[in-house]
């Protein structure tokens, strides 16, 4: 099948999910796979990804007072899923002080790694009482990937558990984050 315009604004889109999408076209247009029943919305003229309204928010929570290690956050269950948001925020505990944690940082362990929190912003210096990081570039996240923690130095003085949540979708109807 050929891509055809669909409408008189010229930014909607139909056609198979294997055909080539078109390029130069406006921010927000649209493209609806009528064998899949995915839509895709451009976000810059000329990349495409899945977008559905029916995004979830995963809470989580992750305690800073353990061994410098790298602890999992969420992981991608049943299918691939599309991160929309992400972000982690510190309970009224100042950790600027701490005698050993040097720093967190946030990744992915996906082969081209995303980090959402660089160790360099999430230093010690930056973990006062209330702070809070997110990260907000959607990105895809493989089946059985990864959104991890690591905290490097060592153990926060105190307890400091941190709340995390994640907005996303399913790229198939089976992914979820766990």
């Amino acid at each position: 099948m050929t891509v055809r315009a669909v409408g008189d604004i010229g930014n909607r889109f139909i056609g198979l999910s294997t055909d080539a999408k078109p390029t130069g076209v406006p921010v927000g247009s649209e493209f609806w796979c009528y064998d899949t029943g995915i839509l895709l919305k451009c976000y810059d003229g000329t990349n495409w990804i899945a977008y559905s309204e029916n995004s979830v928010v995963q809470p989580g929570s992750i305690n800073l007072q353990q061994a410098a290690n790298t602890y999992d956050l969420f992981t991608a269950t049943g299918g691939g899923v599309m991160v929309e948001f992400f972000s982690i925020t510190l309970p009224n505990v100042n950790v600027s002080d701490d005698a050993t944690i040097t720093s967190i940082a946030v990744v992915t362990d996906t082969t081209a790694v995303i980090t959402l929190l660089s160790a360099a912003n999430g230093a010690k210096a930056n973990l006062v009482a209330n702070a809070s990081f997110s990260y907000a570039l959607p990105f895809a996240l493989p089946v059985g990937k990864k959104i991890r923690l690591t905290i490097a130095g060592g153990a926060a003085d105190a307890s400091t558990l941190c709340v995390t949540s994640c907005r996303y979708r399913g790229i198939n109807p089976a992914g979820y984050l766990a």
